[in-house]
């Protein structure tokens, strides 16, 4: 069976996704200061570039295993 979107919880996600997304350059500021002057720029791409990865992740695996199918009560089916 279909369940109908709750507009609160989907408010909550794109409030939650865009406070990520604000806080990406943030992080690769701040870790960008850690580093000498030379090597800036690899970390700041290090945290866009793992961004896209945990993006495509959560779209191909974790999103299924977080609202799928319950397996046994505790996680959900990854397919």
């Amino acid at each position: 069976k279909f369940m109908a979107l709750d507009t609160g919880d989907t408010a909550f996600m794109f409030l939650c996704t865009g406070l990520v997304q604000f806080m990406t350059p943030g992080l690769a500021f701040f870790y960008g200061g850690l580093v000498r002057s030379t090597n800036v720029l690899a970390i700041m791409l290090q945290s866009y570039v793992t961004l896209g990865f945990v993006f495509v992740l959560w779209y191909t695996v974790i999103f299924s295993m977080a609202f799928g199918k319950s397996m046994g009560g505790l996680i959900g089916d990854p397919r």
